[in-house]
């Protein structure tokens, strides 16, 4: 939910901006265009935000890392061990132990203010929701209590109601024109009935609750607020514009005198288009009756159009590209990053999982070990050691365990595996892909694989292993207590059907 708040909130940002932008600029739009393509503009505007989206997640975004490498490859002396790293089948980057897991620069941890932000933006989506919805329904809720069938032929039903104070129309599937009791002469009474005819063809009424719905999402942003009243207003002199156009010079006096009688009465709802809703842009209305021809647009006027289309056009292609950077590689993750120490992350993408049926989460099984204990390129914060005992020949099988993003399997036996010169030592493990989560990418799941000696540990093998599974062999060179470890690196979860530990 965090990625979508993310998403929300970059594609509002540059929205926004280009609703300003179209909002400075209709000062002179206004004078030389036509109500209709106006209106046209602010319809395709107010479908940005969603294009946007849509756009980004149709964008293949190439990944943050992409290895390829042969299917055996041989190591470097990596501290005091000779390491021989054999991969199965087709398999990812193979790094040395000196090779960090990712390098770049140590990023803050905003997870908890992005949480908080998130959960904020959706009790503020739940209050607004909910506030335009019941002043909605007790808006209806009052007016069919007066309601009353108009006996006319019209594409729609007309009803009249003592609660209307303007004609308008309201519903959303099942569109309705309501008439106020207030007398009417036959020519009022048709120009208002054809007035919201127009709006029912142009479907504005849908148009209005998706703007409407865009303000509940974008309540942060005044943008929105802005540009829904402007848009309203537009579809009025849109409709202006279509119904005068048919009318002669009387007819549109009539027309103009029936929007000065409703004026500053209406009491409807904002998901509702009435015919004369507010007195504040009457005059432009009037202007739009009774104006015979659109003057034409000058050369310096068709310069700051192409300008404006220049200026929407870039920000609209920088919002579809960070927002495609942003997007998400799957539905409903969200971004993390694993510190692995003070100088190098690894940015993966972790999402709400379940182990295998019948397999053990690290954490109930393993004991976890203090983050100061070890030093080295692992994610400390989540080791958790597993003792276990070996067999007659030395050798440690197990299975049947789940490692979540960020966490360290340390093998062990008591406080370390005794391990003497020239012994050789092969971890091979064997992966679970059962899971819808795994492998989603088919670059296999990111792991590393290393030791721990006097406290200090040494990465030897960082990459990515397949379905066939992969085995680090190496060579004892200095005797000691070692722990060998295995660590999540990837997205989410892992799962190991085997982990096998042989010394020879």
């Amino acid at each position: 939910m965090r990625d979508v708040f993310l998403l929300i909130l970059i594609s509002s940002l540059f929205t926004g901006l280009v609703m300003m932008l179209l909002l400075a600029y209709d000062i002179r739009l206004g004078k030389h265009l036509s109500p209709k393509r106006r209106t046209a503009v602010a319809s395709f505007t107010l479908f940005l935000q969603p294009v946007i989206l849509a756009v980004a997640a149709l964008i293949p975004m190439p990944a943050v890392s992409d290895f390829s490498n042969e299917a055996t490859s041989t190591g470097t002396v990596a501290g005091s061990f000779v390491t021989e790293i054999t991969i199965s089948g087709t398999a990812s980057a193979v790094y040395d132990g000196a090779t960090a897991a990712s390098t770049g620069f140590s990023l803050p941890d905003f997870g908890i203010v992005l949480g908080t932000l998130t959960l904020f933006w959706l009790a503020g989506i739940a209050v607004t929701a909910l506030y335009k919805m019941v002043s909605y329904l007790r808006f209806v809720h009052n007016l069919k209590k007066s309601l009353t069938k108009y006996d006319c032929e019209a594409e729609v039903p007309v009803f009249t109601s003592s609660h209307a104070q303007s004609p308008f129309l309201m519903g959303f599937f099942r569109s309705k024109i309501i008439l106020p009791e207030k007398p009417m002469d036959r020519e009022e009474l048709k120009l208002a009935i054809h007035h919201e005819l127009i709006h029912h063809r142009r479907h504005d009424i849908q148009k209005k609750f998706f703007a409407e719905l865009l303000k509940c999402i974008n309540w942060f942003n005044p943008a929105f607020y802005v540009f829904a009243n402007k848009f309203s207003e537009l579809s009025e002199l849109a409709v202006d514009e279509i119904l005068s156009s048919d009318l002669d010079h009387t007819q549109k006096k009539a027309y103009g005198g029936l929007l000065l009688k409703f004026a500053s009465v209406g009491a409807g709802s904002v998901f509702c288009s009435e015919l004369s809703r507010a007195a504040s842009n009457l005059a432009a209305r009037l202007e739009v009756i009774m104006q015979e021809s659109r003057n034409k647009i000058t050369r310096k006027e068709k310069i700051a159009l192409a300008v404006l289309a220049v200026c929407v056009v870039a920000v609209v292609g920088l919002s579809i590209g960070i927002c495609a950077a942003a997007m998400p590689e799957q539905t409903g993750s969200e971004q993390k990053v694993i510190e692995i120490d003070e100088s190098k992350t690894i940015e993966t993408v972790g999402i709400e999982q379940e182990p295998v049926d019948t397999y053990i989460l690290l954490p109930d099984v393993g004991e976890k070990l203090d983050e100061d204990s070890v030093t080295g390129d692992i994610p400390t914060r989540g080791m958790y050691l597993m003792n276990l005992t070996k067999d007659k020949d030395g050798n440690m099988t197990f299975g049947g365990i789940a490692i979540t993003n960020g966490m360290v399997l340390v093998i062990s036996d008591d406080c370390g595996i005794e391990i003497s010169p020239e012994n050789e030592v092969s971890i091979h493990l064997t992966p679970n892909f059962s899971m819808d989560y795994s492998n989603t990418d088919g670059n296999g799941e990111h792991i590393g694989v290393g030791y721990i000696l006097n406290g200090e540990a040494v990465e030897l093998f960082n990459g990515f292993i397949q379905e066939e599974g992969v085995r680090v062999s190496f060579t004892v060179e200095e005797a000691g207590e070692y722990q060998l470890y295995v660590a999540n690196y990837s997205a989410g979860m892992q799962n190991f059907e085997s982990i096998e530990v042989e010394i020879d």
